[in-house]
């Protein structure tokens, strides 16, 4: 016999002592009594490894390998991060930009406001200028005169005037400045003539 065949018919005898010795160990009744063991010569021959151990095989279980996040999802993940902060870049500097034309707008608008208070400014001043006043009254008639003259009032007719304003109100008796020039004396005057029963 050649080597391999004594290998194979070693392999058989010791598949059919292990076997039957499995068949012992599990044939014994629940009351105690054993089974009849069939006879396993006519048996088919059960493909044995090469590398058996003589001590008998200790099984154990092993672990299923924890499944990883395949690499498409990962390269999705990533693809989805980047579209979504290209995304965010796209609003903000939209949001920045709409933002500063509304900046220039109102910094256009007070630059307009500020030449136009200029301007304002500008024409008040050429309208309350001597020269322009002098032209206003030329033609409404009006004369420089050409010569100044102070007259003296007697002491009597200040004595006349100032008995007959004692009893008048201060406002009109003596008005300040500005009351007489912005139109307070006739306003005060018509409210006192309403006053009167």
């Amino acid at each position: 016999m050649t080597s391999s065949a004594t290998a194979r018919a070693r392999a058989r005898r010791q598949a059919r002592s292990s076997v039957a010795a499995s068949a012992r160990r599990n044939s014994s009744r629940f009351d105690g009594s054993a089974e009849r063991i069939p006879d396993y010569d006519d048996a088919i021959p059960v493909a044995v490894p090469t590398h058996h151990r003589e001590s008998g095989a200790h099984l154990r279980v092993v672990p299923q390998p924890v499944r990883r996040r395949s690499g498409v999802s990962r390269a999705s993940l990533v693809v989805f991060g980047l579209a979504t902060f290209t995304i965010g870049v796209i609003v903000f500097q939209a949001t920045i930009a709409e933002q500063q034309l509304r900046l220039d707008a109102l910094t256009t608008d007070l630059r307009l406001a500020e030449s136009h208070y200029d301007n304002l400014r500008q024409e008040r001043a050429e309208l309350l200028s001597p020269g322009r006043l002098r032209e206003e009254a030329t033609m409404m008639g009006m004369y420089q005169g050409l010569s100044t003259k102070f007259v003296e009032v007697p002491a009597d007719v200040v004595a006349e005037v100032m008995a007959s304003t004692a009893r008048m109100n201060p406002l009109f008796a003596d008005p300040p400045a500005g009351v007489a020039t912005n139109g307070a004396l006739a306003q005060a005057q018509r409210l006192e003539v309403v006053g009167t029963p």
